[in-house]
């Protein structure tokens, strides 16, 4: 048995108010648009997580907001500060304590983490996929990351293979 890992970046955020710290910095407009596009793209494409991890920073939590209507509707969902601003290996530590029962998380975060993880996991088998993350992990972008193994605390560099990588502007 294997597992499935989507990683999606949280869509683009406004620079505009200074007012705002990088914690509490919202989407733009075109943030919102782009969520939306992703969310209809992983309903279309049946693109079905069976647990929702998200940053509790402000983007992450709105762009979980916007695709949340196109996601099963008995998804859990969970907010963690873990993942903001995390590592590699804080991001490794937070999913080897998943559930076994979990076959195919999202997790909703930030750069450069989420572009790291997905190198980590996945630098022997990714091919062209691959080759786009290493140019840029885009706002909005999705990564779907086949795992070999049956645990998740076996989770650990080099089990993954990409198998698909889209951004929203792929998707209009």
């Amino acid at each position: 048995m294997s597992k499935t890992l989507l990683l999606l970046r949280h869509a683009k955020s406004s620079w505009s108010s200074p007012a705002h710290n990088d914690f509490e910095r919202p989407l733009n407009r075109r943030g919102e648009r782009a969520a939306a596009v992703v969310g209809i793209m992983m309903k279309q494409e049946k693109v079905a997580p069976d647990l929702v991890l998200c940053s509790s920073a402000r983007r992450t939590l709105q762009t979980r907001d916007i695709i949340r209507p196109y996601l099963p509707r008995n998804c859990p969902v969970e907010e963690t500060e873990r993942i903001y601003e995390a590592s590699v290996e804080d991001i490794f530590s937070v999913l080897s304590e998943l559930p076994d029962t979990v076959q195919k998380p999202l997790l909703i975060g930030h750069n450069p983490g989420l572009a790291h993880l997905t190198f980590a996991l996945c630098s022997a088998a990714g091919g062209d996929a691959l080759a786009r993350v290493q140019e840029k992990f885009p706002t909005g972008a999705l990564a779907t990351i086949e795992l070999d193994i049956d645990a998740w605390k076996d989770i650990a560099p080099g089990k993954g293979r990409l198998q698909q990588f889209v951004a929203p502007k792929d998707l209009v």
